[in-house]
């Protein structure tokens, strides 16, 4: 660590990606100092010989010559702002394991997007594995990046990276940078819809002609990215990526079929209804970017399609938990916001809706056109009032304040009906009542396991 004349730093946020750190340069002999805001986090730290100093603190703070800030902590923190006062250097994650990369022969595939990226991750890495490249999937998705053990073998790094921990690089230099697509999210976080989208367009900024950008230009945010990543005097080469284009040099949609157009040579895939299980538009654009990056690395046709049939769909995304011959339950817990949300309730004919959580700054009219296909709502969280005032004109609501009750009244519901899809989409950040939104999807399976008596599938 010598070289990146880091003597004493400081850990911001002791949840997995801290620990990792702290593990991290523990083995690189660096001094630690180590702070998070909940006081339970700091006693099991220093009861582990960590030295936690109080960093809000002036004179700690300048004890420290690097802050390590964890994703997730908002940049807005009194910490933060008073470690740019002091002219402390900040660094995230991503930049410390590129610098630490291991070896040359190492390929990075950084993803990120709105919406899809950990779909995206997963997807690729299934692929690669199954076709025996060596290959590891880390960052937001699992293990965090600073986890990650050297293999002695050459080894595709598949990253799934936030906007969170994107804010903080300026080095990092995928091989592929992937963006499956950009909406208006985690405005309250970055402040504006201009800083979320420069956050996402720090994954692309050290690029050059030796790497390769994959673009999801359907909607007028990723074209715009599209366009000035492509503006740029020193470039990546670029792969569009739309559902809506016949366009040369990519992967598209033509009648339902995956065509490979790279290098402008035609060749059918196969039809998406055969390729995948996955529901939904955005999952056909998550998977022409997947092909995209597999095709580019070298998998054949034969070797895609025959793996793809074998990627099932993510814990809390879409995921199927229970059906019979009158209902289907579905967990999409990994919805967070309305986008997310509008894509979940495209996928299905005849929806028992439950939504709600810690809202984001998005306009409930944004769902105006997704209505038609909902029964009743059933809402939870610090946000039920809110979906309950909004929704209740456009169909039966409750407001059921926990997912208990809203299970209970939703299963109710569902037998004054016929062939009917409890969808789980809360299109809100599960912070008010769930640690995350894996906490929050294993409550609404266990909820519903003891309701249906353990006919999960």
């Amino acid at each position: 660590m010598d070289k990146y004349k880091i003597k004493k730093i400081g850990v911001l946020g002791l949840g997995i990606s801290g620990e990792s750190a702290i593990d991290y340069f523990n083995n690189k002999l660096v001094n630690i100092i180590a702070w998070d805001d909940i006081e339970d986090t700091r006693i099991r730290f220093a009861k582990q010989n960590i030295i936690i100093k109080d960093l809000n603190n002036t004179k700690n703070i300048e004890l420290i010559d690097t802050l390590f800030v964890s994703p997730g902590i908002n940049p807005k923190h009194p910490i933060i702002l008073l470690a740019k006062l002091k002219k402390i250097k900040i660094i995230g994650d991503l930049d410390i394991f590129w610098k630490d990369k291991f070896n040359d022969k190492n390929k990075f595939i950084v993803i990120t997007g709105s919406n899809g990226k950990s779909t995206v991750t997963s997807m690729l890495g299934h692929l690669l594995k199954k076709n025996k490249y060596q290959t590891l999937v880390a960052g937001n998705i699992g293990i965090p990046v600073l986890g990650i053990k050297p293999k002695k073998e050459p080894t595709y790094y598949i990253i799934e990276a936030s906007s969170y921990q994107l804010e903080l690089v300026e080095i990092l230099k995928p091989d592929i940078a992937i963006l499956t697509n950009i909406t208006a999210d985690h405005i309250e976080w970055h402040g504006s819809i201009n800083k979320y989208i420069a956050a996402k367009e720090k994954l692309f900024l050290n690029q050059d002609s030796n790497n390769l950008a994959i673009i999801n230009i359907d909607n007028n945010y990723g074209l715009n990215f599209y366009k000035k990543i492509n503006k740029r005097t020193i470039k990546p080469i670029i792969i569009k990526i739309s559902t809506k284009k016949k366009l040369d040099n990519t992967i598209y949609l033509d009648n339902g079929n995956i065509v490979d157009n790279l290098y402008n040579n035609k060749t059918l895939i196969g039809k998406v209804k055969n390729l995948t299980n996955l529901k939904g538009m955005h999952n056909i654009e998550n998977i022409l970017c997947t092909v995209a990056a597999a095709s580019y690395i070298g998998l054949t046709h034969d070797q895609i399609r025959s793996t793809l049939q074998t990627f099932k769909s993510l814990p809390n995304r879409l995921e199927t938990i229970y059906i019979d011959k009158n209902i289907e339950i579905i967990n999409d817990s990994k919805s967070t916001n309305l986008e997310s949300c509008k894509v979940a309730l495209s996928c299905f004919d005849q929806v028992i809706w439950i939504a709600g959580g810690r809202r984001k700054q998005e306009d409930f009219n944004y769902l105006i056109n997704s209505l038609n296909n909902i029964q009743a709502g059933f809402f939870i969280g610090e946000s039920g009032d809110e979906f309950f005032n909004y929704f209740k004109n456009h169909f039966y609501c409750e407001n059921s304040v926990n997912i208990n009750t809203a299970i209970i009244q939703a299963l109710k519901f569902s037998k004054k009906t016929n062939k009917t899809t409890i969808l789980f989409s809360p299109a809100c950040s599960s912070f008010d009542q769930f640690k995350n939104f894996e906490d929050r999807g294993n409550n609404f399976k266990s909820e519903i396991n003891k309701q249906v008596q353990g006919k999960l599938i």
